[in-house]
């Protein structure tokens, strides 16, 4: 007997998927996204362009900018000491170190609104702003003779100047670089540095010879060429906000404060920046009071800053391999054990010791003023370095020296 099969089609139709399964996009949720997606191309464009002709020549403007403004910074124990001896001999060390105090404390603190600037502008724009503001310090300076004109024209319009020379040199290297920013900046601070030796040894060589006018003077024309050229190896950013967007993003912002992250690291780094530029400032006057010569404080500060190159470029490079912080660590550990067995218990009676002290703080401390930097920029996106940096600065205040 035959059978017969008869196939019966019914119609399919797609179910709705319950309610519980159906993806849920809000407005917030695309924002976080699209958020996302921007960094991560901020970051791919950093991680692509930081082995470029640009970012490194812009590394060698960072170099050239740093060499007249942290590098007087850590020169100007040198001036101190000279004016203590010469023009204001009359007034006291704690005096005197008013005026240095004010030139570094005021030219850091500026960066709060310098460094919104920078993200709104660029380096090429402001770096040449900079530059007309720093160069003439330096030949007015050369005719002071009271300390009113030396409080006015180096502790508060030089350290207008300087703010402005110092954030482009360290925030254009911050804005290139991700993955070797420890090496960069390391490489850019290095300028710092070497200003830091080359400035007291010519000032030492042309005071006495010269006197105050024209040994300033030569040193104005140094700082004019070295910061012209900066401004030229400057490049600008790829991305620069757009003519509506800029007067929004230069205003003063305090939202970095709201990061815990960027508090708590702010807070920890300030103890390092007190000890850099008060040892720095201080060597020279610590020498005198120790009854050694003149010379010795200028020795000193050269010292300390030759082999802070070192120090800059050695511990950047590691960080960026072992993690930065990890090797800010052990540089504070290795420089508070030597400060402890060298300076405390022979500083003061031997000039051997205290050479050998100011070796090594160099060393030690060219690693803080390298590392931290790179430190804070993990805690804010390329486009928001310049004002967080600007903004880490305000911890700065307390790096004013006081002497008796």
């Amino acid at each position: 007997m035959a059978t017969t099969r008869t196939s019966i089609e019914i119609p399919l139709q797609e179910l709705p998927a319950p309610e519980s399964l159906q993806p849920k996009y809000t407005q917030g949720v695309t924002v976080v996204e699209q958020n996302a997606e921007s960094r991560s191309r901020e970051s791919q464009l950093a991680l692509s362009d930081e082995s470029g002709f640009k970012a490194w020549l812009s590394v060698v403007g960072a170099f050239l900018f740093l060499f007249p403004s942290y590098g007087f910074m850590q020169t100007i124990g040198t001036v101190q000491s000279y004016l203590e001896l010469n023009q204001l001999s009359a007034y006291t060390s704690r005096d005197i170190g008013w005026i240095t105090g004010v030139f570094t404390s005021l030219a850091l603190f500026l960066g709060i609104q310098i460094g919104p600037i920078l993200d709104t502008y660029g380096p090429r724009v402001l770096g040449w702003v900079g530059c007309a503001i720093y160069i003439p310090v330096f030949f007015v300076l050369a005719e002071c003779q009271t300390y009113w004109h030396f409080m006015l024209v180096l502790g508060i319009w030089g350290a207008v100047g300087a703010a402005i020379i110092s954030i482009v040199g360290v925030a254009v290297v911050g804005k290139w670089f991700v993955r070797r920013r420890g090496l960069a900046m390391g490489v850019a601070l290095c300028g710092s540095s070497i200003g830091g030796v080359v400035m007291p040894l010519m000032l030492r060589e042309l005071l006495p010879r010269l006197g105050w006018a024209w040994s300033i003077r030569i040193l104005a024309f140094l700082i004019m060429g070295v910061t012209i050229g900066g401004v030229l190896c400057m490049q600008q950013l790829p991305s620069q906000p757009l003519a509506p967007q800029r007067r929004k993003r230069v205003t003063l912002n305090f939202g970095a404060l709201t990061s815990g992250t960027f508090t708590f690291v702010t807070i920890g780094l300030s103890a390092l920046e007190f000890a850099i530029f008060g040892v720095f400032s201080l060597l020279p006057t610590y020498a005198i009071a120790a009854n050694f010569s003149a010379d010795t404080g200028f020795l000193l500060v050269a010292i300390a800053n030759a082999t802070s190159t070192a120090g800059r470029v050695l511990p950047g490079l590691a960080g960026d391999h072992f993690g930065h912080f990890n090797v800010l660590l052990c540089m504070i550990l290795f420089t508070a054990t030597f400060t402890a067995a060298i300076l405390v218990p022979y500083g003061a009676s031997s000039l051997s010791a205290l050479y050998a002290f100011a070796a090594l703080w160099g060393f030690g401390s060219g690693s803080f003023i390298s590392l931290t930097p790179v430190c804070m920029g993990k805690t804010c996106e390329t486009d928001d370095y310049g004002r967080y940096f600007g903004m880490s600065n305000y911890r700065l205040l307390s790096s004013r020296p006081h002497t008796d």
